[in-house]
C-alpha cells in the first residue's frame, strides 16, 4: 500500500474523554509491581494497594461481596468486567448496586473500559460461592455450556493481560516521547503521535514494500485506467495525492489531464518521488514531505482526492483516517473521492491451509509444538486462497463510501449466512475485498481468491477444529470488528460460528 500519514485512531478503549486520557501521567505512578497493583474502590476515592485488599474493602465498607453476587447472578469472566465497566459509566453506587434483581450490565457495549485498572484484569473465576456449584448448574446440558466457557473465559483472561501489557507499554510511550498529539480531538488512543506513527512511516522508506506494491499489476493498473479513461473527468482538475509514496499515482494524474497534482507523504520516500518526478520532466506535479493533518498545503481545497490507503483485511493500517480527514478539510464541494467506494467479503474454505498452518504445530520433526497451535489460530494468515479451496457462497460483511464513511469505520459487526457450495471439512474463514473507481467510465479490482492475486492475497481466519459441512448447508455466525486499543493501526477480529468464539488480531 502507498503510505501516508493517517490520522490516528478515533476509537475509545483506553479512555472515554480526555480528563480520562490526561490523567494517565498520575495512574501510571500508581502503577505496582509483582507485589500487586493499587486498586481504587468502585465506589469510594480509596486506594489500597492491591485489589484483594480492595475486595476487602468492598465487603467490609460497602457490604458488596463479589462471591455472592457471581452466585447470584452467574457471573462469569466477561459478565464481571462489563459489571466493572457498568458501575465506573454509570457512577453507580454500592446501594444502587446491592438492590439489582436482573443484571443491567449484560449489553455488549459495557466490555469497552473507560481506561486500564486492575478490576479488568482479576481473575473472578477463583472467587468462592457459598453453596454448592451443581445446585448453580442445574443439568447436565448447563455443565457443557459452562466447560466451553471456560476455554472462553481462558482466552478472555489472556486477552485482558495482554490488554494489561498494551496499556503499559503505551504509557511508556507516552511519557518518553513529549511530542504529544492533538488532545483537541476526540477522546480515546492518542491521536496523531509522532511517536506512534514513526516506525510505521519508517517502514515504507524501504525500496523493497515498493517493488511489491508497483508490482502489483491489479493494483497500479487499475488505478492508470481509471485516471487514463477519464481524462474528460481529470481535465483541468486541482488533484490531492494522500500518501503519495513513489509518486506514480500523481505522476498518472498529470498525464490524465490534471491542472496541478499535489502529493503528501510523510515517509523519507518522498525525496526519491520528487527526484522521480524531475527526471520524467512532469511539471505541474509538487510533492510535499510532511503529516497531512499538520501540514499547510499549497491549496487549500482540491477537485479530486486520490490515494491508495487499502490495507490486509481492507481496513488494517488505519489509513482510511487520513482519507476522511482530507476529505473533511481540503475537499471542495462537489470534489470527488478515488477511489469512491470499497466493500469487504467473507466466505468460507476448506481444510487445506488449516492442515499446513494449524496442524503443523501438532508434530515438528517429532517434537510436539502444541503450544504455538492457539497463537497460529488468533494470527490471522495473509496467504493466496486456492479457488478450489473455497466452500461457500460469498457474503458482503461491510460497505464503505468515501463521501460518507466516519471514524467508526473499523468498528462494526454482520451476522452471516454462508451457503455451502461444497461437501467438505471448512477449517476457515476468508476474507477480501473490492474497489470501485464509479466514473463515467467504471473501474473496479477484486482481491477475491476467484480473481487474479494482488499483494494483499487473502485474510485467513482459521477455526480450531475443522467441521464436516455439505453441500446447501448454511453456517450461521457473526463477525465483529473493531479497533486494537493499544496499536492504533491494527484491528481485533471475532467470530462466532459452530457454538464457538474466536478471537483475531489484525496486525
Amino acid at each position: 500500500m502507498e503510505n501516508t500519514d493517517p490520522k490516528a485512531n478515533d476509537y475509545t478503549e483506553l479512555s472515554s474523554d480526555d480528563e480520562a486520557y490526561n490523567d494517565i501521567e498520575d495512574d501510571d505512578e500508581e502503577i505496582g509491581e509483582d507485589d500487586g497493583e493499587q486498586t481504587t474502590c468502585l465506589f469510594c476515592t480509596q486506594v489500597a494497594k492491591s485489589i484483594d485488599v480492595a475486595i476487602d474493602h468492598l465487603n467490609s465498607q460497602h457490604n458488596v461481596n463479589l462471591s455472592q453476587l457471581k452466585q447470584k447472578f452467574q457471573m462469569d469472566q466477561y459478565a464481571f468486567i462489563k459489571l466493572i465497566n457498568y458501575i465506573r459509566i454509570g457512577t453507580i453506587s454500592a446501594e444502587q448496586l446491592l438492590l439489582t434483581e436482573q443484571p443491567q450490565w449484560n449489553d455488549e457495549k459495557y466490555l469497552k473500559p473507560l481506561a486500564y485498572e486492575p478490576w479488568l484484569c482479576y481473575d473472578y473465576e477463583s472467587l468462592k460461592t457459598d453453596g454448592p456449584e451443581e445446585a448453580a448448574v442445574g443439568t447436565q446440558e448447563l455443565m457443557q455450556r459452562l466447560a466451553e466457557q471456560g476455554k472462553l473465559l481462558q482466552q478472555a483472561s489472556e486477552d485482558m493481560e495482554r490488554m494489561r501489557n498494551d496499556y503499559k507499554a503505551l504509557l511508556q510511550k507516552v511519557h518518553s516521547d513529549t511530542d504529544i498529539g492533538d488532545k483537541d480531538d476526540m477522546p480515546g488512543v492518542v491521536r496523531n503521535s509522532k511517536t506512534f506513527d514513526k516506525e510505521y512511516f519508517n517502514s515504507y522508506s524501504h525500496f523493497g514494500i515498493h517493488l511489491e506494491m508497483l508490482s502489483d499489476k491489479v493494483r497500479t493498473s487499475s488505478y492508470r485506467e481509471a485516471l487514463m479513461q477519464n481524462e474528460k473527468f481529470l481535465r483541468g482538475k486541482t488533484v490531492l495525492d494522500v500518501g503519495c509514496g513513489t509518486g506514480i499515482l500523481s505522476i498518472f494524474a498529470s498525464q490524465a489531464g490534471a491542472e496541478s497534482v499535489v502529493g503528501i507523504d510523510n515517509s523519507k520516500i518522498v525525496y526519491t518521488a520528487m527526484d522521480i518526478v524531475r527526471k520524467n520532466q512532469v511539471q505541474n506535479v509538487k510533492l510535499i514531505k510532511g503529516r497531512l493533518e499538520d501540514t499547510e498545503l499549497p491549496e487549500p481545497k482540491y477537485d479530486i482526492i486520490i490515494s491508495e490507503w487499502m490495507g490486509y483485511f481492507l481496513l488494517y493500517e488505519a489509513m482510511l483516517d487520513s482519507i476522511i480527514y482530507a476529505r473533511d478539510h481540503h475537499l471542495k464541494p462537489n470534489g470527488k473521492i478515488l477511489p469512491n467506494r470499497c466493500t469487504l467479503h467473507l466466505l468460507g474454505i476448506n481444510e487445506e491451509l488449516h492442515g499446513q498452518h494449524v496442524e503443523f504445530w501438532s508434530d515438528v520433526y517429532g517434537v510436539n509444538m502444541s503450544d504455538l497451535r492457539k497463537r497460529s489460530i488468533e494470527e490471522p494468515l495473509m496467504q493466496v486462497v486456492n479457488s478450489d479451496n473455497i466452500l461457500t457462497e460469498t457474503e458482503l460483511i461491510a460497505d464503505f463510501d468515501m463521501m460518507t464513511v466516519d471514524l467508526n469505520y473499523s468498528n462494526f459487526q454482520h451476522e452471516f449466512n454462508l451457503k455451502c457450495t461444497e461437501t467438505g471439512k471448512l477449517g476457515a474463514f476468508a476474507g477480501y475485498f473490492d474497489t470501485f473507481f464509479d466514473l463515467d467510465r467504471p473501474v473496479m479490482f477484486s482481491t477475491s481468491p476467484t480473481a487474479t492475486p494482488t499483494h494483499w492475497k487473502q485474510t485467513v481466519f482459521f477455526i480450531d477444529q475443522p467441521q464436516d459441512v455439505q453441500k446447501g448447508q448454511v453456517i450461521s455466525g457473526k463477525i465483529r470488528s473493531r479497533r486494537h486499543q493499544g496499536d492504533v493501526r491494527a484491528l481485533c477480529v471475532d467470530i462466532e460460528v459452530f457454538g464457538r468464539h474466536y478471537k483475531y488480531t489484525v496486525d
